[in-house]
């Protein structure tokens, strides 16, 4: 669970979304702190500026209400929120506090990653108070374009990858459940999203050209995932570190 939340709010209905998550991530004796970004900021900068002064391990934020259109347009806060975030960083689903929630069973993407290490051992501790449940996902992906290695076939390359990704979920114990499948690796796990409470996925640290050309499997996610969605950097097991406390992006809405 996590000690200090930052529930980012924006005074829509997303705010009630993200409030609800930020709830049933919350330790025993953790504190949520509603934050509204001043206007005129970017909002994304604002939420990491206001993680950082509070120290916090987690940025909360409810989905965007924007169509397609509107994210190409306007910008999206989320993707924002998500890029160099110092935490890890928890997307509420449209509606998500409509109903009560629980955490029975916590969905993760593993790919034998230094990241995806971090999401499995995230998604234990968050199962552990309620005894939830743990499935991990492997997928192989075929082979996209110009990362192909040349002279290798798209069948080899497949099979390749399939065996690399049988082999990560079989090295998992400690009571996970994993399987590795074919298929894109947003793809499956929007499938997976339908059948947990919980997504967890480490984060990818691409630059700029690799989002471009292979896109980000998370941002992808914030948009796509029917539950809410958990993403961790690698480094997500250390606090954030010391903010710029001369620099208050945020202030606690009131």
């Amino acid at each position: 669970m996590f000690t200090t939340v930052i529930a980012g709010i924006e005074g829509s209905a997303a705010d009630a979304d993200a409030i609800a998550l930020a709830e049933l991530l919350r330790a025993p004796g953790g504190s949520i702190v509603p934050t509204r970004v001043q206007p005129g900021r970017p909002v994304g900068h604002g939420l990491h500026d206001a993680a950082r002064a509070r120290d916090a391990d987690l940025i909360v934020v409810g989905s965007s209400g924007r169509g397609l259109v509107g994210r190409i347009l306007a910008g999206d806060e989320v993707i924002a929120t998500l890029r160099g975030a110092p935490c890890a960083v928890a997307i509420a689903p449209h509606g998500f506090a409509s109903a009560p929630h629980a955490l029975t069973s916590i969905g993760v993407g593993y790919d034998g990653s230094a990241q995806a290490q971090t999401a499995i051992d995230r998604a234990r501790e968050l199962a552990a108070p309620s005894g939830a449940r743990v499935r991990a996902l492997g997928i192989a992906s075929p082979p996209q374009g110009i990362v192909t290695p040349i002279g290798i076939s798209a069948v080899a390359a497949l099979d390749a990858a399939r065996d690399r990704a049988e082999h990560c979920v079989a090295q998992l114990n400690g009571g996970v459940i994993a399987h590795a499948v074919d298929g894109i690796a947003h793809q499956r796990l929007t499938e997976l999203s339908r059948e947990v409470d919980l997504l967890v996925i480490g984060s990818s640290r691409r630059g700029a050209l690799g989002r471009v050309l292979l896109g980000s499997t998370a941002e992808s996610l914030s948009r796509e995932a029917a539950c809410p969605l958990l993403v961790v950097p690698a480094h997500a097991s250390s606090r954030p570190g010391q903010g710029r406390p001369d620099r208050p992006a945020s202030a606690p809405a009131a």
